[in-house]
């Protein structure tokens, strides 16, 4: 009789094994094609083997394990999650969705419809300025030759970075200039699992999250300009203070989430100044402001205020501002009709849950973008922290998810064959 693979022991073993593949220092740090991200890609391809699975690499790192008789472009359901992490983050953000996946699918081969579990090599962001990279071309979204010449804080170009783990055996062969990453497969449905990152399951009491929207948000870079003087001789109503400045716009960005309310949020992620002496009064200041909401004509709105405010703010301050926005992702629905399948079958089985939108983004807005009935599941995180080396999550509360991963895919297979 053969053991099956899906079990509470071997989802904890396996989540410690892949916390082992990180930098040196607290939490786990393991960047986009670095040597750790590298070993721990090698390590998923042998794992995937010894569980009878495939292990197919696409041309930018991206992984998917799956029955060894699926031919390219075959129809599948899709499941997993990213492998990159923060810098200094926990062992549970991405790494609890991709070890579940890879063990849904050495338990499901042979369902109705294929089950074949994803890897992307990127989501974060975290070594180059670039977030989702690995969903785009998972997709077939992404062109690699457009990215080439990124690069990251120690200047190395994403092409290169890239090279180095081809080499290593963990991409494909890079297509011609110009053109996207080849599909391998095409995705049916897509699903999910991850920690919430957030307080609201544990406070609850509830054992699972069904997430039916994913946040979307505006990243803006703010430069403020005044003047520098010696902070000794220039009198305070004298002053064009840049960092009086930032100091007032973070509080405006604050308030911002404050009276824009739940689900909404504003949050100053960075500030410096220059020449950042005691003596200067400061001639120049930048911020990272960052603002989110479930609601993409909310979010427009939220952008415009901010702006206003912070153009207010400078101006009565004598203090020339530049606001450039860095990056943003549309507020995503995901599956209604799939959401209501999970919820019905939670309650069916008495799990505690609750029906939730996620504030965080993730590889699934990709999919459900594309046009792909996508679902996101969540377990609980203790005290809401994630992106932390305390990140933590009781194994059985993940067992819990993808248990229920397991029924809810094999319901997804019978309706789709």
């Amino acid at each position: 009789m053969t053991t099956s693979p899906f079990t509470l022991e071997a989802l904890s073993e396996k989540l410690d094994q892949l916390a082992t593949f990180t930098a040196p220092g607290p939490g786990v740090t393991r960047l986009v094609y670095d040597e750790h991200w590298c070993d721990a890609h090698l390590w998923l391809q042998a794992e995937a083997r010894a569980l009878g699975l495939a292990a197919t690499c696409d041309a930018i790192g991206n992984l998917w394990l799956h029955d060894p008789g699926l031919m390219p472009g075959t129809r599948v359901i899709a499941v997993g999650s990213h492998l990159d992490s923060v810098r200094q983050g926990g062992r549970f953000d991405g790494a609890y969705g991709t070890i579940a996946a890879l063990l849904l699918a050495a338990e499901l081969r042979g369902s109705a419809t294929p089950v074949a579990a994803f890897v992307t090599c990127e989501e974060e962001g975290s070594r180059f300025p670039m977030a989702l990279t690995g969903v785009r071309g998972l997709l077939g979204q992404l062109v690699p030759s457009r990215c080439a010449d990124q690069r990251d804080r120690d200047g190395v170009r994403w092409a290169d970075a890239l090279a180095s783990a081809r080499a290593r055996g963990c991409a494909a062969e890079a297509p011609p200039d110009g053109a996207p990453v080849p599909k391998l497969f095409n995705a049916a449905r897509q699903l999910e699992l991850h920690i919430e990152q957030g307080p609201v399951l544990e406070s609850m009491g509830a054992k699972l999250g069904v997430v039916d929207t994913i946040a979307g948000y505006r990243r803006v870079r703010a430069r403020l300009t005044g003047e520098a003087r010696h902070a000794g001789t220039t009198p305070m109503d004298r002053r064009r203070d840049a960092l009086a400045a930032a100091a007032e716009i973070v509080l405006a960005a604050e308030a911002l989430g404050l009276e824009t309310g739940a689900p909404a949020v504003a949050t100053a992620g960075g500030a410096s100044a220059e020449p950042g002496l005691y003596n200067v009064v400061p001639g120049t200041a930048t911020l990272l402001l960052e603002v989110r909401h479930t609601d993409d004509a909310a979010l427009v709105r939220m952008e415009a205020a901010l702006g206003e405010r912070a153009r207010a703010i400078a101006a009565r301050r004598g203090v020339a501002i530049e606001l450039e926005v860095q990056s943003g992702e549309a507020a995503t629905p995901l599956s209604a009709a799939l959401a209501d399948q999970a919820e019905a079958m939670a309650a069916g089985m008495a799990i505690p849950y609750r029906r939730m939108a996620s504030g965080a983004g993730h590889d699934t807005m990709a999919f459900a973008q594309d046009g792909v009935p996508a679902l996101m599941l969540f377990t609980p995180s203790r005290l809401g922290i994630s992106h932390h080396p305390d990140e933590l999550t009781k194994v059985r509360d993940l067992w819990v998810a993808a248990a229920f991963a397991r029924e809810l895919l094999l319901a997804w297979a019978k309706d789709l064959a």
